[in-house]
């Protein structure tokens, strides 16, 4: 069983949004799970959330009774890799969370992703440990007011013929929940070990890029389970005034860029089974790039060049159908 008792670290990336912040970190305390150390970092703000995060820290050290530890990191403008990383270099708990600032948590988010990565924990054979905890995620569309919970349905498991990559990357075509990371719990000991880092680079799919070298390097130390809780425990707000994916996701050499990260991890020696997985998730990402350039607010006429018209009229007909 697991130890409710580990630390957990929660690193919270903050640009212009210190209010969200603290709301978030309040709803964080009043969870289920206790033993969290919460670091806010800040990516160069330019409204008043330095400030007013000094502030909310110092008060939330002298008034909250909370056995949370909460650290504040102030740093020049870098984006949310850089952020994150930041974060990592400070973080002593057992296992790392990714949580977005204007996303939200459930009670339970943390004390049932400790549970579901620690529960094989007393295994001897260690490929049945875990790597990777997985929620489901509550997904609000901001400008639409559209709200559904999603992965929440079974993904068939790893079969007895299918290599830790195969399955991967069978999961990856299923449906997106590996790509992210604020809905996983990762442990500290193989990130550090392997020195992951997010590529400050990319401003899309970096958080892909990380879970797929993290789950690389996992697999290498034999963990090679990952647990998929079946509940929208993360509430993933989409369309906020700081989001940067809505625009980044509109240029097709971000998400090819990204398909060579999937490569990558594939290996150079590939069954076919892994060539048809790449195949497939290869496919879904062009059906994923039309979607999000129709539900873009660009003109038709940009839409169409980012597409063509044949692809923005099916993108449309299947926004549609959706509805």
């Amino acid at each position: 069983m697991p130890k409710l008792e580990d630390k957990v670290s929660v690193i919270i990336p903050v640009y212009n949004t210190g209010h969200a912040a603290a709301k978030l970190v309040l709803a964080i305390t009043k969870g289920s799970y206790k033993n969290l150390e919460i670091i806010l970092v800040d990516d160069g703000s330019t409204d008043d959330s330095v400030p007013f995060l000094k502030e909310f820290v110092r008060q939330f050290k002298l008034k909250i009774k909370s056995k949370t530890i909460l650290k504040l990191i102030l740093k020049e403008n870098g984006g949310a890799s850089s952020a994150r990383n930041a974060g990592l270099e400070r973080a002593t708990g057992k296992y790392i969370a990714f949580t977005d600032s204007d996303d939200m948590v459930d009670k339970d988010f943390y004390k049932k992703m400790v549970e579901a990565i620690g529960r094989y924990e007393n295994l001897k054979s260690r490929e049945l440990r875990v790597a990777l905890a997985v929620s489901g995620v509550h997904y609000s569309r901001l400008g639409t007011k559209h709200q559904k919970d999603i992965y929440v349905n079974e993904i068939k498991g790893r079969q007895p013929d299918e290599s830790f990559h195969e399955f991967v990357l069978r999961s990856m075509y299923t449906d997106g929940r590996l790509y992210a990371v604020s809905n996983k719990l990762f442990r500290a000991d193989i990130i550090k070990h392997f020195n992951i880092r997010f590529d400050e680079s990319m401003s899309f799919a970096e958080d892909t890029k990380f879970t797929l070298e993290y789950l690389s390097a996992a697999n290498r130390v034999h963990f090679s389970r990952i647990e998929f809780i079946l509940e929208p425990l993360y509430h993933y707000n989409f369309g906020t005034p700081t989001s940067i994916v809505g625009d980044s996701s509109l240029s097709w050499g971000n998400w090819l860029k990204s398909y060579k990260d999937v490569e990558k991890f594939a290996g150079k020696k590939r069954s076919k089974r892994t060539e048809k997985y790449l195949n497939r998730i290869y496919i879904r990402w062009k059906i994923s790039h039309a979607l999000a350039v129709a539900r873009s607010k660009q003109s038709f006429g940009h839409k169409v060049q980012h597409i063509g018209l044949f692809k923005l009229i099916i993108a449309e007909i299947i926004i549609k159908f959706r509805r």
